[in-house]
This record gives C-alpha cells, sequence and structure tokens, in this order.
C-alpha cells in the first residue's frame, strides 16, 4: 500500500492519505484536493523522469544521488509549485510502499530550499550497479552503416530500455506504463482548430524550456508562487495524450473502426461494444472523425451531426475522458489516471455511467490506479452502489445473479482496493481530512452521506415546518 501524510502545505494543515487502487478526494472548492491530487502525481511520475534521466544522460556512468536525483526533484518541485521563499516550513512525506517502510520526504532547509531525503531502504546497492551497467550499454556508440546492424542496435536498444523501466519500477513500486493527469478545462483540447493547437502546444512547450535555461536555482526560488506553471506542464502531457489520441482516431474514423481493427477474438468485441454504447449514451451520439474536423452525429437516422467544438459543455469536458479510457481497455494498458471533476457539466445518470465506465477500465488490470477529485454527491452515490454490489456477493454468494442484473460485475469494486476521504469540511463540521470509508461494512460512511444529505436538505425542512405551522392554525 502506499500512503501520502501532508502538514502545513498550502491550504492543507494535516493531511494523511491512504493512496489504493481507487481514491476519492471529495470537498468544497479551494480546500486543496487538487494540491493533494497534484502531490500525489509528483511523487508518482518521479519514476518517469529518473527513466528518462537515466536513459538520456550521454555523459556520467556512475549513479549520482544529488545529480541524478536531488536536483532533478528540486527543479520539478519549483516547477510544479513555484517559489519556497514565501512557505512556512512543511513537511511531506510520500510512502511508495508503506509495508516496506520506504518512503521520500520532502522539507525545507534553513535557506528555505526544497531538501529531498530517501529512506534508508530506498536506493539499494542492486539498484545502483545494474543501473550503473544499463548506462554504460546505452551510451556506447555503434556506428553500424549495414541496414540489419542497424535494426539489431535498435532491438538491443529496446531491451536495455525495457530492463531500465522494470528496475525503475521496481525501485518505485509501480508497475504503470503510462501515467496522466486530467486537468479541469479540458475542453482547451476541442474548441480551436488542429493549427491553432498546434501553436498553442509548441508555445507552451518553448516557454518551459526556455524557462528551465534562463532561470538560475535561486530565482527559481524567488519567483512568484502559483499554480500557472504547473498547470502549463499538466497540460502540456495532457495535449500530448490528446494529440496520440486523435491521431489514432483519424486513422479509424470512430470507435466501431477501432473495434473492427483492432479485435478479433469475439468476447472482447462484445465487451468493448458494450464500452462503445455506453459512451454515446455520456455523449448524447456517435463519435466521428475525418478531414473536416471531430463531430458527433446526434441522428442516426438522418445523419444529423454538430461539430464537436460546437457541442455542448458536457460533451466536451467528457470526450477526451472516454476516449483515454476506451484506448486503455482496448489496449490493456497498466496505467494511473488522476482525473480532476469527471462529472463537470454533466446530468446526473451521465455522472453514473462515467464513473461505470472508469471502474470498468479500473478492473481491467490489477495494476490500474484511478485518483479522482469531486464536488460530486451523485459521484459519491455510485461509487457507493459498486461497493455495495460487492459485498452484497461476497456475503451472498447465491445472489450473484440477481446482483448482477442490476448493476453488472464489471463494475462492482472491491473495498480492499478503495480509499475515500473528505477535504475541508468546514460547512459540514467535521475536520479537514476525514477517512469517510468504513472497512468494516465496506461502504462510504452512512454518517457523511447524511451529513451531507441534511446540509442540503435543512432548508426546505425549516421551510416545510414553516408551511405546516400555517395550515395546522
Amino acid at each position: 500500500m502506499q500512503k501520502i501524510q501532508i502538514k502545513n502545505f498550502a491550504a492543507i494543515k494535516n493531511a494523511e492519505i491512504e493512496v489504493k487502487n481507487l481514491l476519492i478526494l471529495i470537498g468544497e472548492q479551494a480546500s486543496g484536493k487538487s494540491t493533494i491530487a497534484k502531490l500525489i502525481y509528483f511523487f508518482k511520475s518521479l519514476r518517469d523522469d529518473l527513466f528518462n534521466q537515466l536513459y538520456t544522460d550521454t555523459k556520467n556512468e556512475k549513479f549520482d544521488t544529488i545529480s541524478d536525483l536531488i536536483f532533478p526533484i528540486r527543479q520539478k518541485f519549483y516547477d510544479f509549485f513555484g517559489s519556497t521563499f514565501h512557505l512556512p516550513n512543511f513537511n511531506i512525506r510520500f510512502y511508495y510502499s508503506v509495508e516496506k517502510e520506504k518512503f521520500l520526504d520532502l522539507s525545507l532547509n534553513n535557506e528555505k530550499k526544497l531538501f529531498a531525503h530517501f529512506s534508508e531502504n530506498f536506493l539499494t546497492k542492486n539498484f545502483r550497479s545494474s543501473s550503473e551497467q544499463i548506462r554504460k550499454i546505452l551510451q556506447k556508440n555503434i556506428d553500424a552503416t549495414d541496414i540489419h546492424e542497424q535494426l539489431v542496435n535498435e532491438q538491443n536498444k529496446l531491451k536495455i530500455a525495457q530492463r531500465l523501466s522494470l528496475l525503475i519500477n521496481e525501485l518505485f513500486e509501480s508497475n504503470h506504463n503510462h501515467q496522466l493527469y486530467i486537468i479541469e478545462g479540458r475542453n482547451a483540447t476541442i474548441s480551436y482548430s488542429s493549427l491553432f493547437e498546434n501553436y498553442f502546444f509548441a508555445d507552451i512547450q518553448n516557454k518551459l524550456v526556455e524557462q528551465s535555461k534562463l532561470l538560475t536555482e535561486e530565482s527559481k526560488l524567488a519567483r512568484s508562487a502559483d499554480e500557472k506553471t504547473m498547470n502549463e506542464n499538466l497540460m502540456l502531457d495532457f495535449i500530448k495524450r490528446v494529440s496520440k489520441l486523435k491521431d489514432i482516431f483519424k486513422k479509424f474514423g470512430n470507435f466501431e473502426g477501432l473495434i473492427e481493427s483492432y479485435i478479433e477474438d469475439d468476447k472482447d468485441k462484445e465487451r468493448l461494444t458494450i464500452v462503445k454504447n455506453f459512451i454515446e449514451e455520456i455523449l448524447k451520439g456517435k463519435y466521428i472523425i475525418d478531414q473536416w474536423g471531430e463531430k458527433i452525429i446526434v441522428n442516426k437516422e438522418t445523419g444529423e451531426y454538430v461539430y464537436l467544438s460546437n457541442a455542448s459543455s458536457g460533451q466536451k469536458e467528457s470526450i477526451r475522458i472516454l476516449q483515454d479510457l476506451f484506448m486503455i481497455i482496448l489496449e490493456n494498458q497498466k496505467v494511473l489516471r488522476i482525473i480532476e471533476e469527471p462529472e463537470a457539466h454533466l446530468f446526473p445518470i451521465a455522472q453514473k455511467q462515467t464513473i461505470e465506465l472508469l471502474s470498468l477500465m479500473l478492473n481491467g488490470n490489477s495494476s490500474n490506479q484511478l485518483i479522482i477529485t469531486t464536488h460530486s454527491p451523485y459521484v459519491l452515490t455510485v461509487i457507493n452502489n459498486l461497493l455495495f454490489a460487492h459485498r452484497v456477493i461476497d456475503k451472498n454468494p447465491e445472489a450473484a445473479a440477481k446482483v448482477n442484473e442490476i448493476i453488472p460485475n464489471k463494475f462492482h469494486l472491491d473495498p480492499n482496493g478503495f480509499s475515500a476521504y473528505s477535504i475541508g469540511n468546514t460547512l459540514i463540521g467535521g475536520i479537514y481530512c476525514e477517512n469517510i470509508f468504513n472497512l468494516k461494512t465496506g461502504l462510504i460512511k452512512q454518517s457523511y452521506l447524511d451529513t451531507v444529505s441534511e446540509m442540503l436538505g435543512g432548508d426546505f425542512n425549516q421551510l416545510y415546518e414553516i408551511h405546516s405551522q400555517k395550515f395546522a392554525k
């Protein structure tokens, strides 16, 4: 199991959160949900940073903790969260494995610079020696002129890259082959033409590269602290993923084209067709992309359509999530996905269908991990139903058929891989970071759901009492 502990950072005074296969963070706006999610992503994505560092380094043969890990971690933190000069002392600890006591600590030193400290069992002798061996092989310059030798060269490089990936996965206790933070405001990838999107993408990339070149460590420390740079980094990664998704869909036209081209097994086709049908229900139409752009066919009989750029806010906010999870299921990928407000601009029924699809994606591979930030009580209710379906069958196996008629087992959520926290809680009188999951019942705590319901219904009850008194006279 993994866990994050945060003390005195931004809006977060004190939080301890278990990071399981599915983590839900619910709370008020400006309560710190996104900061917690971004901190988790920061720690989890260090794996990719170290891989790139070791794979591309052409100078250093020896593994050096300072230059290969500490300096990149410090720079990434400044790029994500800005200046630390103005911040009070904080401590953030991420357990890559609670059972092994394997963690990374972040805090400030006396000069207000970021200080990174690894647990003693983190960087083993085996990792150091193995990474150095791989590094030496990668740095060998083989000047191959024969096409066959070049191909062999590339194949060997791929094998070495796979060895390095496995080594770093073991270091960071991760099995993911792709990680992505899906920020709010996803419709930014839809509202503009492909040409503008390319310029937008290039502009962000150039700004980040130039900023990295020009700013010294001291000036990075001194610049104003806001989330602009962090969101630009996250948006850049997101645009890269969207660009790849759009290229794939352009080749096959739509979801049906992908299913027919990729899948041969009839059962797999049936499974992916169910996913496609769910997506069309959420979108209220059929998604296609052709030489004129992205469209949603709203009437299959007449062929009537709207361009995606003119579609509803809900359709634009959800399409990239839906395309992404479809490809994850199609390719059986092992992924980490952190999604801000997947329910944005969606009707409660569409929220339900979106959460069910995300659960299906999560259940597709035991290594998959999903973190959701949300404002929506509907999201909690849907998740509670999926947890309860699992519990009912667990306690009453003979009821499986009846339960599966109501909620198919492919959507059920295992409570052992679930955690949920309410962040903020000032409106409902709770503690700042409250674990709202009851492991004994396998459900989100009823007391929390009741408190939220009472808060929402409180005004109505008072008005109804006045109304009743009037008629009682």
